[in-house]
């Protein structure tokens, strides 16, 4: 094991970014940290190199890395805002920004991968927010990369999101009425465990492509844990089960009264409806068992921090960024797709749209092909057949400044396909692009993917 090893923290000013690096520091001493963050940052250590990263460009990503190093942790999670529009699923953004990352990294030489992500409960079907921590795994083992996995549930600490949800309605409300899934058990775990555990795998070949189940203290429920920490912060609390207040309902009046993004509120409310509790087989300590709830609340800082405080990020001034799943027909590829819109879409929009294919050149225009619409420019270099890049160069609805670009991008072992589009700028008054031009794109999105399901269709019945 190297001594001064040149590591690499993505999502590096989050919760567990910024705790994970003294404490790499201090089992590494001379090491080498880069850190990627979406937004600058400064450090006094110079063993500590931020990075400015957009994890949405693999470009973005091949720039920040130094070109040789030995061990990287992935803890992104893409559940604030990522443009002024964003049209698409959190779910879908991870799969992305673990897919660029994946691929930036091939030819680094890392020696270990390490990702932190959520505790998988054997109850089917999962939660969105759950299978996409699971895909995010799936897409590192697709790549082949020597990776880690740790898996947690709730984790408590200072900045913990789902932790500050429960101390905020714990101290704001002194009457409670809480639906049947607050009777799911949990095992949370405590922020020093969890970093822990983290750094005392790096760059041990024993455990590379192996998962490990995290978990601080014997299992309880949700309320039992609101309660606890009630009687934890000296504060009277009533409790009331109720059996008809559902998921829908319990997001909407969460995200109220803690005044938390509902980006963040509602996938986390539907993953509650699953036992998340460590698997026997995957435990990486059973420790655990020798503690209770109270004892992780002693080691745990129980302020309140603003909700704000979670998404610092602010997303580009008039940005969009739209990301849709498509199925993908066995034995296509990412250039059959994009080959068979730019044929599809003119067809389905006739007479009204007209495509124009020319060298690398593609150009939509209106009615006649004097008024182009869009100008895209095929990236040869970035495109092959899992991946085709488009940089939407011109045309009267992009915007002078408009650094855009359009990909299909084929993930998760061919099994779908990613139409994305990054940092677009439209031309068209914003409250009007929004009404108009954006839900005009989610309309021929959805329609696209009923004829590739209808493709799929025919070919399997042959």
């Amino acid at each position: 094991m190297s001594l001064n090893p040149k590591i690499v923290v993505a999502g590096a000013s989050g919760y567990i970014g910024r705790a994970i690096i003294p404490k790499l520091l201090e089992r590494f001493p001379h090491a080498e940290i880069t850190a990627l963050s979406r937004s600058q940052q400064q450090s006094d250590d110079d063993r500590i190199v931020w990075k400015a990263c957009d994890l949405f460009t693999i470009e973005s990503i091949e720039k920040a890395l130094p070109k040789k190093f030995d061990l990287a942790f992935y803890l992104v999670h893409s559940m604030g805002p990522t443009a002024q529009l964003d049209q698409g699923s959190f779910a879908d953004y991870d799969l992305i920004l673990a897919d660029n990352f994946s691929c930036a990294i091939q030819s680094s030489g890392v020696k270990q991968l390490i990702y932190l992500g959520g505790l998988i409960p054997a109850s089917k079907p999962l939660s969105l927010h759950l299978q996409s921590r699971l895909e995010v795994e799936q897409t590192f083992a697709q790549h082949r990369l020597p990776t880690t996995v740790f898996r947690a549930g709730l984790i408590l600490g200072e900045m913990g999101s789902s932790f500050q949800i429960l101390l905020k309605l714990v101290k704001r409300l002194p009457i409670m009425v809480c639906p049947s899934w607050t009777q799911t058990l949990t095992a949370p775990v405590d922020l020093t465990t969890v970093l822990s555990a983290l750094v005392e795998s790096a760059l041990l070949d024993a455990r590379i492509g192996r998962v490990f189940d995290l978990a601080g203290c014997r299992t309880l429920t949700y309320v039992e844990m609101m309660k606890q920490t009630a009687h934890h912060l000296g504060k009277k609390r009533y409790f009331f089960t109720v059996p008809f207040f559902t998921p829908t309902l319990s997001r909407l009046w969460v995200s109220l009264i803690t005044n938390t993004p509902k980006d963040l509120v509602y996938p986390l409310i539907e993953s509650l409806q699953h036992e998340m509790i460590p698997r026997e087989l995957n435990l990486y300590s059973r420790d655990w068992a020798r503690f209770k709830y109270s004892d992780l609340l002693e080691k745990a800082s129980i302020k309140t921090h603003s909700a704000r405080s979670f998404f610092r990020f602010r997303a580009r001034h008039k940005t969009v960024r739209s990301v849709q799943r498509l199925p993908l027909p066995i034995g296509k590829s990412a250039e059959w797709i994009k080959n068979r819109y730019i044929c599809w879409l003119p067809r389905f929009l006739s007479p009204i749209i007209k495509v124009r294919t020319s060298g690398l050149k593609i150009a939509f225009s209106i009615f006649s092909h004097r008024l182009v619409l869009l100008e895209l420019k095929l990236n040869q270099d970035r495109s092959n057949e899992g991946r085709q890049l488009l940089a939407i160069n011109s045309g009267a609805l992009v915007a002078d400044r408009s650094r855009g670009f359009l990909e299909f991008r084929v993930v998760l072992n061919s099994r779908f396909v990613l139409a994305a589009i990054h940092d677009y700028r439209p031309a068209l008054p914003w409250y009007i692009y929004k009404y108009t031009q954006a839900r005009l794109h989610l309309f021929v999105m959805k329609a696209f993917t009923r004829n590739l399901m209808k493709f799929k269709e025919e070919v399997s019945s042959e």
